[in-house]
């Protein structure tokens, strides 16, 4: 099974425990990997970094509501979820990016399946000028 399918897996399942739509906000995964030098610190001095994750998410709003660790290594060290009121994930990151601890982060919004459906409605919706690249004519 590649690292991929893996992490796809784990999300999907965790996806359909907990729905996507949190109270006040949206739900994002964001998967990540740390630093060589990070790795080091925290074996030299363990500690619990998913107290530290929520004590962040808290400070900009949002809430955690998972932490995993992939034990195993691989593209990535482990993941979160966490509820927003809105796009301020984005500014989380961008945050623990600025420490260098992490050498990868990758969050992404999960949505319901009924979510997912109005935004596909939406892309057959639209009207637009845009053409794809592979188009005949442009």
């Amino acid at each position: 099974m590649s690292i991929r399918s893996l992490i796809l897996s784990s999300v999907l399942a965790v996806a359909f425990v907990v729905p996507a739509m949190a109270e006040d906000g949206h739900r994002y995964v964001t998967f990540f990997k740390y630093t060589d030098a990070s790795v080091k610190a925290m074996t030299e001095n363990p500690q619990d970094r998913a107290a530290q994750i929520a004590k962040l998410t808290e400070s900009f709003g949002g809430k955690m509501e998972a932490a995993y660790w992939f034990g195993a290594g691989g593209e990535y060290d482990g993941m979160t979820i966490a509820s927003f009121p809105n796009d301020v994930a984005v500014a989380q990151n961008l945050f623990v990016r600025s420490s260098g601890s992490l050498a990868k982060v990758m969050t992404l919004p999960l949505m319901t399946s009924d979510e997912y459906k109005a935004a596909m409605q939406k892309a057959k919706d639209v009207k637009s000028a845009w053409t794809a690249p592979t188009a005949a004519k442009q």
